[in-house]
């Protein structure tokens, strides 16, 4: 398609966004931490696998049937906080240095450190202009409820309501669940869920975050405001701990630790489900005359993907009875619990970055004609195209009529209000992602977890690991990797031997946007220098 004829498609669809504005949609961002491509009743590859069996998620289900699923959604990072600034400025975290967990500070493996980055996350009145302050300005009510995790501890930042929001629920500094899961966790911990107050004995957390923000909603209502939730959920993050009301239905043979997973699944999709119970019917009488739900957009994603190097459960080949029905063979393998992605959280490879998404207004019926005139979502169906979450800002800001403030030379992502309208989508740049950090333990060769950075293009994605930093010929030299997704999903056939030109052209092509965005580089430790970027055309180090 030529660029004039999707600039013309772009206009058809926000052309039909702008004559609903007297009529704001709602939008409800529900942002899991941590949950994996295949921790879901919901089959995002082409076939149900084992582990869809393993977990259920109705609610999901159900919004799947209701909207579109995303079969190649990615996170714009491999671990939390900077994924949730992509979501707030727009801005890729190699673009904005948000590259780590905030809170992590800076780090090292035995050859690299850290190089310099936003070690204390978003801060108001920075160069960003945040999604929550854009909508506030145009008439929206800005809700935070759960998980924040946006600036460092004892920072302004760390509250939401100094970054656009109007209301705050329970987000602070903090990455998880401190003083555990189940009520009463206030105490010494009280400041670091801000206003969600005394919540009876024994309710788990994900519950009680979820009674807040049905509030919110009824709050709104009542003053007929349009609103943004960013509802973001603490599950399913460490400590994995069993969700009360949900644990005795995974007794099934399974180790404890993935029941434990698996109950905390299970609440979190209670938790959708009560939302969207919430909008069909405020009043919850049956009678859903004052539902808000056809006029509000619900976008699911995760913010990176599955946990699997720790914590999960190691114990090799099972045999589970989901439900007490037939038997299904579980393997719970180090590096391989989001299978057939390979890895998982903080890595550069599939596992670290691919996450479920479904987009849907709350109110479509499924196989019904599509509802929402400005964004004309066909129910039940699946969208193949590669898509990340530096998309989420221009698609909102375009769904609610309001101008990008960023300079097109500085914008990442691209509104996917075409793709989600059905129409012609022309993806503009590649995908990217830029880790320059150690996440976990010393250097993961094998695992991808250690510093890297990564492009997709169209079915190829490349992959630079920085290595020791230098392409020496001694010792653990940097090395690039090539896999085609769409004939090697499990990145088990590198094909930068057998395809090197395709590789050099690739790797030249994100070293190049790397240097372009201003990319913080690993330091190496024995010159106390950045590592030296390939220069273009150079051969492949092997």
């Amino acid at each position: 398609m030529n660029s004039l004829a999707s600039r013309f498609a772009v206009g058809l669809v926000l052309a039909a966004i702008a004559q609903a504005q007297d009529n704001k949609p709602n939008i409800i961002l529900f942002l899991v931490d941590d949950m994996g491509w295949q921790d879901t009743s919901v089959p995002f590859a082409d076939q149900p696998t084992p582990w869809n069996q393993l977990y259920r998620t109705p609610h999901m289900e159900d919004l799947a049937r209701r909207g579109a699923k995303f079969t190649q959604a990615y996170a714009a990072h491999p671990v939390c906080s900077p994924t949730r600034s992509s979501m707030m400025t727009g801005k890729n975290p190699a673009r904005s240095h948000v590259d780590d967990w905030v809170g992590h500070g800076y780090t090292s493996n035995k050859y690299l450190r850290s190089p310099k980055w936003a070690a204390l996350g978003l801060q108001p009145g920075g160069p960003n202009a945040y999604l929550p302050e854009l909508l506030r300005k145009n008439g929206y009510r800005t809700i935070h409820v759960g998980k924040a995790h946006f600036g460092g501890k004892d920072t302004a930042g760390a509250d939401p309501t100094t970054l656009g929001f109007d209301i705050n629920i329970a987000g602070s500094h903090t990455g998880g669940p401190w003083g555990g899961w189940i009520s009463p966790w206030l105490g010494k911990y009280k400041d670091v869920y801000p206003n969600l107050h005394d919540r009876p004995k024994g309710e788990y957390l994900t519950r009680a975050i979820t009674v807040k923000a049905i509030e919110t909603i009824d709050d709104a209502i009542r003053d007929d405001v349009p609103f943004f939730l960013n509802m973001a959920q603490f599950a399913v993050h460490t400590g994995i701990a069993p969700a009360p009301d949900y644990i005795d239905g995974y007794q099934d043979g399974r180790p404890k630790v993935e029941a434990d997973y698996a109950s905390m699944l299970e609440a979190m999709d209670a938790s959708l489900g009560s939302l969207l119970a919430k909008l069909r019917d405020p009043n919850g009488d049956g009678d859903p005359s004052d539902s808000i739900a056809q006029n509000t957009l619900v976008l699911f994603t995760s913010d990176n993907g599955g946990l699997s190097n720790h914590t999960r459960a190691r114990d090799g080949k099972i045999q589970v009875r989901p439900d007490q029905g037939q038997p299904v063979q579980a393997d719970f393998e180090r590096d391989w619990h989001n299978r057939p992605l390979r890895s998982g959280k903080g890595s550069a490879y599939e596992g670290g970055t691919r996450v479920p998404m479904l987009v849907a207004w709350a109110g479509q019926q499924p196989g019904a004609k599509p509802v929402h005139a400005s964004l004309p979502i066909a129910p039940g169906s699946t969208v193949t195209e590669p898509v990340h979450m530096d998309d989420f800002f221009p698609t909102v800001l375009d769904l609610a009529g309001v101008a990008n403030p960023v300079p097109k030379p500085d914008r990442d992502g691209q509104s996917l209000a075409p793709l989600l309208a059905g129409r012609s989508f022309e993806r503009e740049t590649p995908l990217f992602w830029h880790y320059p950090h150690q996440w976990y333990k010393d250097v993961g060769v094998g695992l991808g977890i250690e510093p890297f950075s990564a492009m997709r293009k169209g079915r190829y994605k490349v992959i630079y690991f920085y290595g020791d930093g230098v392409a020496d010929g001694a010792g653990y030299d940097p090395r690039v990797e090539l896999y085609d997704l769409s004939l090697d999903l499990s990145e088990a056939h590198d094909l930068a031997g057998s395809e090197a030109k395709r590789c050099i052209a690739l790797r030249d092509e994100l070293v190049d946007w790397l240097q372009r965005v201003g990319a913080g580089i690993p330091i190496i430790k024995a010159t106390d220098k950045p590592a030296a970027l390939p220069a273009a055309g150079s051969p492949l180090h092997q």
